[in-house]
């Protein structure tokens, strides 16, 4: 079944109201028709099981047959701070396939080798708008409850020195000269972390000053292999070997 998303103030009375451009997507291109049943989710953790019982020019009205909260979602808060790419394409598939994996935030980040932006403010509000359009997108395609907090840019520095909450804190870097530990090696440290936040570079990768910052913050080296990946391929990998061993972990408990 396809998901629409509606504001939680939406919901109310054991019905659901879809409107504005997710009413555009389900009678105009889903086609949508009175008596099929689709999913609603709120954003926060709610999905709905729906039956559509009325289409008006610039509404559906929808009964709520089911509801379960935080279906699918990981207990921990999986944060990446990803660097923003030159190329938008592979930054914006970089946003939607962390969000189908499960991450619970994503921030975008500037680092000195990023091309695009020279400081979180050379971001346009328009930009960080469509990327959470791509964000909502790709929550109504993976059937996901929660919609990920797409946080404001920041630069690494900023970063570093506010992460001090996270249990786990790893940066993603292939250089020889620092000590590394392979991610599926780490991630058995990992066993009892609440918080875990993930740290990806641009195409250019993290000079050895940013690395070096970041060791010194407490943060750990981590590698993917002997390859030299894409940021974004880095990133999905990173995220989905992480996101299997928390599912795994639940399964075990």
């Amino acid at each position: 079944m396809e998901s629409f998303y509606v504001e939680p103030e939406n919901i109310k009375n054991g019905f659901g109201e879809v409107v504005g451009e997710e009413f555009f997507h389900l009678a105009h291109v889903s086609r949508k028709r009175k008596g099929e049943l689709i999913y609603l989710f709120d954003g926060t953790g709610k999905i709905y099981t729906a039956r559509i019982v009325d289409i008006s020019r610039d509404k559906a009205k929808c009964e709520i047959i089911s509801e379960d909260f935080m279906k699918g979602e990981l207990e921990e808060d999986l944060t990446i701070a990803q660097a923003i790419l030159k190329s938008s394409e592979r930054f914006e598939f970089a946003l939607e396939k962390l969000t189908e994996l499960g991450v619970k935030r994503i921030i975008p980040l500037v680092t000195e080798r990023v091309v695009s932006a020279k400081s979180p403010k050379d971001v346009s509000r328009n930009k960080i708008e469509r990327w959470k359009k791509i964000i909502l997108s790709a929550c109504k395609q993976s059937n996901r409850a929660l919609i990920p907090e797409l946080c404001e840019p920041v630069d690494l520095k900023n970063l570093i020195f506010t992460a001090k909450a996270y249990d786990k804190k790893l940066i993603l870097h292939e250089a020889d000269n620092f000590k590394r530990i392979l991610l599926c090696d780490y991630i058995e440290g990992a066993e009892n972390s609440k918080s875990i936040l993930i740290v990806v570079g641009p195409e250019g990768g993290f000079t050895d000053e940013e690395v070096k910052l970041a060791v010194e913050s407490g943060f750990e080296v981590v590698s993917l292999g002997e390859r030299r990946l894409r940021s974004e391929t880095a990133s999905i990998i990173g995220v989905g070997v992480f996101v299997q061993f928390l599912i795994s972990k639940k399964i075990r408990k």
